[in-house]
């Protein structure tokens, strides 16, 4: 999808600052998943249902957008 939107002389750009994203956003949910760990197992299982329910409106959304045919 970076690869469409993007001309081809800032995809670099583009592929680093996502990747940088993604980095950050996976340190950041790692750590708070670790620290949840030490306070309650079942803290960590309720977090992790909840970010996985939250991210289906998102692939409802992106699958909708891909069947445009």
């Amino acid at each position: 999808m970076i690869s469409e939107l993007i001309p081809a002389n800032k995809r670099s750009t583009a592929f680093g600052l996502f990747d940088a994203g993604f980095g950050i956003a996976w340190f950041a949910g790692s750590w708070l998943m670790g620290a949840l760990y030490d306070k309650s197992i079942a803290a960590v299982i309720i977090f992790s249902v909840a970010l996985q329910l939250l991210s289906l409106p998102i692939f409802l959304v992106a699958k909708k957008a891909g069947h445009t045919t």
